[in-house]
């Protein structure tokens, strides 16, 4: 089954564009890292974020659906959002099929 180009695009551009300016504005103007590590939560996302990265990632190794290798993955989601790198990985790997 092949995802539809536009629905792609929609969530890479969410992810890099919503989520990753929220994320960098948080970074630089309101991160305090002793309010970070009180909050419990927000330590379990990091975890779970990057350690899915890591599986998908892995599977990808496992499974590669394209040219584009697993690593990949990891450089986009590092560089924006798993968000913006999942569809993004998926959409170089098949977009001359």
């Amino acid at each position: 089954m092949k995802m539809n180009r536009t629905i792609l695009f929609i969530f890479s551009s969410l992810g890099l564009l919503l989520v990753n300016n929220l994320y960098l504005y948080w970074q630089f103007f309101q991160f305090n890292f002793s309010d970070f590590l009180s909050n419990t939560i927000g330590i379990a996302l990091f975890i779970e974020v990057f350690a899915l990265m890591f599986l998908l990632a892995l599977y990808f190794k496992q499974n590669p659906i394209g040219k584009y290798k697993w690593y990949w993955l990891i450089i986009l989601s590092i560089f924006g959002s798993l968000l913006f790198a999942l569809p993004f990985y998926y959409w170089l790997n098949t977009r001359k099929q």
